[in-house]
């Protein structure tokens, strides 16, 4: 009997340990695949929606409009209405116009800023092991914690999928509790996006804040 019990411990932790390696296996399978098709695309334009909930308002924001990414750090995309906004990041400049206010923010943008602008994360998805450390909480979904301070985010969720653009939609969670869904829709990859396009060109009698400085 006591021979009986050793034989079914020890298949169990064999079981249980080769569980785990089989885990971390597939979660670099993931991983390596996301980057592998990310390294393919040299530029990306689609829709998108996303939801805010703000945990100290307790209220929840919607939002949809369209964007546009060209590597190596080219970003824009324009909300639509209600939210005037339309962002321009062109290596580490940011411009954040407001067409109805006739005004324009100029900022300085690094990683930092991702959780007030969650989908230049799309940027990052070559390296994704260079900032975060990852876990697969559930087929398809990665749990990415970044492995030093970027700004106020706590954890990122990615869901990914096998199509050509292997991201459905990203979650941010902040140290605040808030948290940012986008999902990215009609993807298109690879339409020769003009690096002109991603320059910002200032409407006459726009006002302008530089706060870059």
């Amino acid at each position: 009997m006591i021979r009986k019990l050793q034989i079914i411990l020890i298949f169990s932790l064999f079981t249980f340990h080769f569980s785990l390696f089989t885990f971390a296996s597939s979660v670099d399978n993931v991983v390596s695949e996301l980057q592998k098709k990310y390294s393919g695309i040299q530029d990306m334009k689609g829709k998108f929606s996303q939801k805010s909930y703000l945990k100290d308002l307790e209220k929840v924001e919607t939002y949809e409009g369209e964007f546009f990414i060209k590597k190596p750090f080219s970003m824009r995309w324009k909300y639509s209405k209600p939210r005037d906004e339309e962002v321009i990041i062109r290596d580490s400049g940011t411009w954040v116009y407001k067409e109805s206010e006739k005004q324009a923010f100029k900022t300085a943008f690094n990683k930092d800023s991702y959780n007030q602008v969650p989908i230049a994360l799309l940027s990052s998805l070559g390296d994704l092991t260079a900032d975060f450390d990852i876990t697969m909480i559930k087929e398809g979904t990665l749990e990415l914690k970044p492995k030093r301070t970027m700004g106020y985010i706590n954890t990122v969720y990615i869901d990914v999928v096998s199509r050509d653009f292997p991201v459905k939609t990203l979650t941010l969670l902040d140290v605040y509790g808030n948290k940012i869904v986008i999902e990215m829709k009609n993807v298109k990859l690879n339409t020769g996006l003009e690096d002109s396009f991603f320059t910002f060109k200032l409407p006459p009698g726009t006002e302008v804040f530089d706060l870059s400085q």
